[in-house]
């Protein structure tokens, strides 16, 4: 029930430059982020939001439980499977995610509520592609009430699955820039490109040096697909001011060092009581020492040159962390 999520993420953050494939026959066209409607005003610093994030709240707005979903926007290796865990394992809360992709194909037309295990339940759509989330937007999965969470890394196609009157609630979680690269390097090279199903020979032996090195890995991820730029070759100022806006008014922010913390914020703002000792038991594993995916790997040393490598292909992004950081510490006034 955890796996897929990161691997998904992973591949679709591999060489974002320029190279993302998409399967014509298949996929809906790519919802298109209108960056003229996207303001900047220099003498002001007062950013508009493009319309497409009308229908996410704004972290300001009253809370309204019966006609808003979560909405947690899954950075891959940051704690997307101990979300998905906690949540949908110990809180038992439906969840629309890739998972929901498994149901029985005659299902296809209807939405409903697909039981995987006996503490994971998921509706029967796919938010990890542009197509599962085109079908879940024309099956009305906001409207629908099944869900309880949505997850997916696709954040401006997910924030199209909401309406004016069922809006999203977003939240996530941050992981410095250089410690999720080097953490998604050496997950999908041992998950994947080393396994005999899917083995890839000419990455099976690569170093991380070597990756970075080669132009095949990602290039700040999370500002290109905050803003919908995945294959643009160089990313503006106007980019990350964008990004930084949408989690100032958006976002409630998570950080993967502040895990406990984190989700103690989440459980409060969403009110997602723990029921019984079960529960809490469940909770206390999956956050503090059996959490999924766990993958141990070498460190990246600060001042190395492979950090330095690392940081010259996600300068913006770990401005972005820089800047989740102090919305952190801002945002626990909403706490107190």
């Amino acid at each position: 029930h955890g796996n897929s999520r990161d691997v998904k993420g992973g591949m679709a953050a591999r060489g974002v430059r320029g190279r993302r494939s998409r399967n014509h026959n298949h996929d809906p066209e790519p919802t298109v982020l209108h960056k003229h409607q996207f303001q900047h005003n220099q003498h002001t610093g007062i950013i508009t939001l493009p319309p497409i994030f009308n229908n996410l709240a704004d972290i300001s707005d009253p809370r309204n439980n019966n006609h808003e979903l979560p909405f947690f926007w899954h950075i891959p290796r940051t704690g997307g499977g101990t979300v998905n865990d906690i949540f949908g394992g110990c809180f038992q809360l439906t969840l629309a995610s890739d998972a929901g992709g498994v149901a029985p194909a005659g299902e296809k037309f209807n939405l409903e509520v697909v039981k995987i295990s006996k503490h994971f339940s998921y509706v029967n759509v796919d938010t990890s592609t542009p197509a599962g989330i085109e079908r879940a937007k024309i099956l009305g999965l906001a409207a629908s009430g099944m869900a309880d969470l949505v997850v997916s890394t696709m954040f401006v196609e997910a924030s199209a699955l909401f309406t004016k009157s069922h809006k999203g609630r977003m939240f996530t979680m941050f992981r410095h820039p250089v410690e999720r690269a080097a953490s998604l390097f050496h997950y999908v090279q041992d998950t994947q490109w080393r396994r005999r199903q899917t083995y890839q020979k000419e990455l099976s032996d690569l170093t991380i040096e070597e990756y970075f090195k080669s132009g095949l890995a990602e290039n700040n991820w999370m500002t290109r697909f905050l803003t919908n730029e995945i294959t643009k070759p160089e990313l503006s100022v106007n980019d990350l001011l964008l990004a930084k806006e949408v989690l100032r008014k958006k976002c409630l922010i998570g950080l993967l060092d502040e895990k406990g913390e984190s989700f103690a914020r989440f459980e409060r703002y969403f009110g997602f009581p723990l029921r019984d000792d079960n529960q809490k038991e469940c909770h206390e594993k999956k956050l503090q020492w059996a959490w999924p995916l766990k993958h141990r790997h070498e460190e990246v040393e600060e001042g190395t040159a492979l950090w330095d490598l690392i940081i010259s292909q996600n300068l913006m992004d770990l401005e972005l962390y820089d800047y989740a950081q102090v919305l952190f510490q801002a945002q626990s006034r909403l706490f107190n």
